[in-house]
């Protein structure tokens, strides 16, 4: 869980097992104290190689993505999705606000370690 209240995109670097479902939990946004209203807003989350820098995963709203009206950011990867993951990645959480503007909340790194147990 992560509290976002700087203009800065905040690190966040996760770590999960192959072929789990990965709910990290919640990521709250609040403006001097006051929490964003996501109403209309759209998110991006893009999964890249760490070394070659290839895209490959995208989570966006309603496929991973939750934004709710209290500032709550969701992000949930699916057993199916972190299947096809092996070792270590980079993402960033980018949102859309309602006139086109685009802020970066959260980046950093995600590894995945092989699951010892057949999934």
């Amino acid at each position: 869980m992560a509290t976002i209240v700087s203009i800065l995109p905040e690190k966040v670097d996760y770590e999960l097992w192959q072929g789990d479902t990965w709910e990290p939990g919640t990521i709250t946004a609040s403006i001097s104290g006051t929490v964003i209203n996501f109403t209309g807003y759209t998110a991006k989350m893009e999964i890249r190689n760490a070394i070659s820098n290839g895209v490959i995963l995208t989570l966006e709203n309603g496929t991973g993505i939750t934004l709710s009206t209290l500032g709550v950011i969701t992000i949930v990867m699916t057993a199916v999705q972190t299947s096809a993951l092996i070792g270590d990645y980079k993402y960033d959480l980018q949102i859309t606000d309602t006139s086109s503007k685009k802020r970066t909340y959260t980046y950093g790194t995600i590894g995945v370690t092989a699951d010892t147990t057949d999934n």
